[in-house]
């Protein structure tokens, strides 16, 4: 029986693991809203392969991904179909259980990331690393989504953590871990190899001291057979291989912005040797880079994937320790200090050689982001340990904790009370869905939008219809691009369906063009400013409920839609002009 000393050993570890799962888990039935597109494509497919065997087109079965086979028109994550299935498979469609495999696996990696961190800088360090990953915004906004990148992280760091701890052969315990991140995330199968090479390199040399080299290159080897099969397996489907993406010198944009640049610029000699496809393209590579590491972007606004444009991926504080931890990285643990530079670099890759695009996505470098946390987590530790005196150093411990209970809280009021009004996820889709399942079932509903098949798939999880009654029906339906089930039919905004029949339920995307209906409408209301969503005609579900003008006084029960009664759920978000 443990010992009461070494229970409380395990205490601060205990309380930051119990933390970092009530970020991730509080109203996860309720947000983020809705639901994004890539995690509609995983939810489904995962339902539809427990259920059928086979995708939603009844044309793909899961072990496919294996072999980089990819469903109609989705080249993603293969691994997340598998992982959701176990999950999604036997439960309802709900947001709470598509995101439960994302929710486990992220305070999974806060553990792991301590684990990883505590074999290569101690336990203290580990503890303060752990604290700052199960506060991060980006590891909490993102392990709150069905999204691939959690379980990409949380593979490498068992990984990382086994390569760091084993001896012999048990090094090559590690490769189906790697096998596991590689098979989690397309964009970060670009770092795969490098991210491999580095820290074997640094597990020979400075963790076993030149032992086991044998292992460490039978790892290698198999890990770049991975590889080289994936690279085989784009060959032979070009059509899913997404290597148009890729940034290189050769790239039609990249030629395109040369001749841009040439055409408006006064002819003179040096305009052919300084503007050109490689000057051009090494120009985009160092402005993304610069942008990837800017201030605003890490620790102000985000950015379009992140969409939390009030908050960075980190907090203020969080760059004051990251300055200090990487300058006492340098002066004390140079080794250390590469082997972050290093794998911090490598983890930007998947951002800088993804088109010309100079936007940031967030995602692209996620593997990028728990590295600095690492550094983050020594600076505070360095920074509690400066002080030898003892009221000097619980001073300073109280202050960093203030200062981080605030930073939390400011986070935790913007992601949880600013953000869901935002109408990010397309939220108003979830709010269709819902209207078009309560309405009257003797009426024909025609929703029109310019998305009308990512609009059926959303209808079918917001109102859990796919089952082994409807799988059929609905996969005949979407091969033949008739996105319709029951009474409700999902069209484009430019096709007829019944305007001019008034016993029609019509809900129009109020980006369609106006439609010549001279009925009053009532509207799916947009939160974030009380304008239209959607516009509703010939309604008879919210008939008799006096509606506002507005959507107001929204609260967090509000977000619960299915569970809303008939009544709250007209009043709360359908208005009346």
């Amino acid at each position: 029986m443990l010992s009461k000393k070494v229970l409380l050993s395990f205490l601060p570890l205990f309380l930051i693991i119990i933390l970092a799962f009530l970020l991730r888990f509080t109203w996860l039935d309720k947000l983020p809203p809705a639901i994004g597109g890539d995690e509609i494509v995983y939810t489904l497919n995962a339902k539809a392969s427990f259920i059928t065997g086979k995708d939603i087109f009844g044309q793909w079965a899961p072990w496919k991904g294996l072999i980089f086979n990819y469903p109609k028109g989705e080249t993603q994550a293969e691994l997340s179909y598998i992982l959701n299935s176990f999950i999604i498979g036997p439960l309802d469609f709900s947001l709470f259980n598509s995101r439960l495999p994302n929710l486990v696996m992220g305070v999974l990696l806060v553990l792991f990331i301590y684990l990883f961190t505590k074999e290569i800088l101690g336990k203290r360090i580990a503890l303060f690393t752990a604290a700052a990953s199960a506060i991060n915004p980006w590891l909490i906004y993102i392990g709150r989504t069905a999204y691939e990148a959690t379980p990409a992280m949380l593979f490498y760091f068992i990984s990382f953590y086994i390569l760091v701890k084993a001896k012999g052969w048990r090094i090559l315990l590690s490769f189906p871990f790697l096998a596991l991140a590689f098979y989690s995330y397309i964009a970060t199968k670009l770092i795969f190899i490098p991210l491999v090479f580095v820290i074997l390199v640094y597990c020979f040399y400075f963790i076993n001291k030149k032992k086991y080299l044998k292992q460490y290159l039978s790892l290698f080897i198999l890990c770049s057979l991975l590889v080289g099969f994936f690279i085989i397996s784009l060959k032979l489907n070009p059509s899913t291989s997404r290597a148009d993406e890729l940034l290189t010198p050769f790239n039609s944009a990249i030629s395109g912005e040369v001749n841009q640049i040439r055409k408006n610029s006064i002819q003179n000699p040096l305009t052919e040797v300084l503007v050109n496809k490689y000057t051009v393209f090494t120009n985009i590579l160092i402005i993304k880079t610069l942008k990837t590491f800017s201030f605003d972007y890490l620790f102000a606004f985000g950015d379009e994937f992140y969409s939390i444009w009030r908050h960075g991926m980190f907090y203020y504080i969080d760059s004051i320790f990251l300055v200090l931890g990487a300058i006492l990285l340098f002066i004390k643990k140079r080794a250390l200090f590469f082997l972050f530079t290093s794998l911090t670099l490598i983890g930007i890759i998947p951002q800088i050689f993804h088109t010309a695009d100079l936007g940031n996505f967030v995602i692209h470098v996620t593997m990028m982001l728990p590295f600095l946390m690492i550094i983050i987590g020594l600076g505070i530790s360095e920074a509690f340990n400066y002080f030898k005196n003892k009221n000097l150093r619980i001073t300073s411990l109280i202050l960093i904790l203030f200062i981080y209970c605030f930073s939390v809280a400011n986070f935790v009021n913007i992601y949880f009370f600013w953000h869901p009004l935002q109408g990010y996820f397309d939220f108003p889709i979830r709010i269709v869905s819902s209207y078009a399942l309560r309405a009257p079932g003797d009426q024909k509903i025609a929703v029109y939008s310019n998305s009308s098949f990512d609009f059926f798939k959303k209808y079918i999880f917001y109102t859990n219809q796919y089952n082994k009654n409807t799988a059929n029906v609905i996969k005949d339906n979407i091969n033949k691009k008739n996105y319709s089930l029951g009474n409700v039919t999902f069209a484009s905004c430019n096709t007829s369906l019944g305007y001019e029949d008034e016993d029609n339920l019509i809900i129009i995307d109020a980006q369609c063009p106006n439609p010549k209906i001279p009925l009053p409408h009532l509207s799916i209301a947009r939160l974030k400013d009380g304008g239209e969503s959607f516009k509703i005609f010939n309604d008879r579900f919210c008939n008799g409920i006096i509606l506002d003008r507005y959507a107001s006084n929204m609260s967090i029960s509000d977000f619960g839609v299915e569970s809303l009664s008939n009544e709250k759920f007209c009043q709360t978000f359908i208005t009346s002009l």
